[in-house]
């Protein structure tokens, strides 16, 4: 079995050490240079990229690798078993894209309103009230998602989705920005410019009061890894482990499980992770992402781990990414009899 391993900011290392424990030795290509383009993908049976953000990840930039590189690869090599899912390239880090999908197929979703005009806007201002949060087109791990507080504040973040930059709004928004420190890290540092634009059209939606959010990771068709995000404090809004939400590792109730395995089947994916909100009735699907990253286990000491966590595998196996994902794709070619590539080109 042969494989390409392209070349990435994160987890690029694991992945080589752990196809090679499969025996497998890995053609390693880059995007960063011309042979990827002209490679024979027919001599391989899969492909995997980690995409990570090399800028931030509402950055245009951020996208590119996966939204055209492997969009290409997938189109000249149908066939070829690709991580990320080629089914999910579409839906990447896009949230316009993810909410459209999940809308149209009666997933149960917060209530949401695209800013699409200004008549989006007074039909937002209307219906879904103050704080209201409003999320830029592209994004991940929180960032560009913004609690809103009274109808000037919407206002001003729709102008500047529209690259109206004369106006209070404005200026407040970009002073902000240069007070965070790591505006400053990027510039100096990383010798990188914090992208400073929000892309239309950004999301309004209904401010749902709770104190946790579920992920969920569905793969091969069964959620094969589940865990809670808890507020670490009462003053903090958002719950992502990056920005001091607390991870927990417990029970997961058998309608998310439900929700999330209805939605791999829909797309169709055979990888994908799930933001999940507790709601009156079940749970509402916040977003969802071909990759996803999670601490391996017991990594994090501020983690908690109950007994009553109810998801096979376990999670010293479900934990260990790498592992899994090679272990599907290794396991779909085998049962396929082989490299399915080659039987449609």
């Amino acid at each position: 079995m042969k494989a390409v391993l392209i070349h990435s900011e994160e987890r690029f290392g694991s992945f080589r050490n752990t196809l090679q424990r499969y025996g497998i030795e890995p053609v390693i290509l880059s995007f960063d240079n011309q042979e990827w383009i002209d490679f024979d993908y027919t001599s391989v049976d899969f492909l995997i990229f980690y995409s990570s953000f090399e800028f931030s990840s509402h950055h245009p930039l951020a996208l590119y690798r996966v939204y055209d590189n492997l969009a290409h690869i997938h189109r000249d090599f149908p066939g070829l078993v690709i991580y990320p899912d080629p089914g999910l390239i579409y839906f990447y880090n896009d949230k316009y894209r993810q909410h459209l999908f999940l809308r149209s197929h009666g997933f149960p979703i917060p209530e949401t309103v695209p800013l699409l005009s200004w008549k989006a806007v007074e039909i937002a201002h209307q219906r879904l009230g103050y704080p209201m949060v409003v999320k830029n087109r592209y994004g991940a791990g929180g960032g560009a998602v913004f609690l809103v507080r009274d109808r000037a504040e919407l206002e001003s973040y729709y102008r500047l989705s529209q690259l109206d930059f004369v106006h209070p709004g404005a200026l407040s928004y970009l002073f902000r920005m240069l007070r965070q420190r790591i505006f400053y890290y990027n510039l100096l540092k990383e010798r990188k410019m914090t992208y400073p634009f929000l892309s239309p059209p950004l999301l309004a939606q209904k401010y749902i009061t709770t104190d946790r959010d579920l992920k969920t990771v569905v793969g091969d068709g069964k959620v094969v890894e589940g865990h809670w995000r808890f507020q670490a404090s009462s003053d903090q809004w958002k719950v992502n482990i990056d920005g001091g939400g607390i991870g927990q590792w417990s029970y997961v109730p058998p309608e998310a499980l439900e929700l999330s395995e209805r939605l791999a089947r829909e797309l169709p994916a055979s990888w994908v992770n799930l933001d999940l909100m507790p709601a009156d009735k079940g749970f509402l699907i916040s977003e969802f992402s071909p990759v996803w990253h999670h601490y391996a286990f017991q990594e994090k000491p501020t983690f908690v781990y109950k007994n009553d966590y109810n998801i096979d595998p376990p999670l010293s196996v479900s934990l260990d990414l790498e592992r899994i994902i090679v272990e599907s794709l290794v396991n779909r070619l085998d049962a396929a009899g082989g490299s399915p590539r080659r039987e449609t080109l």
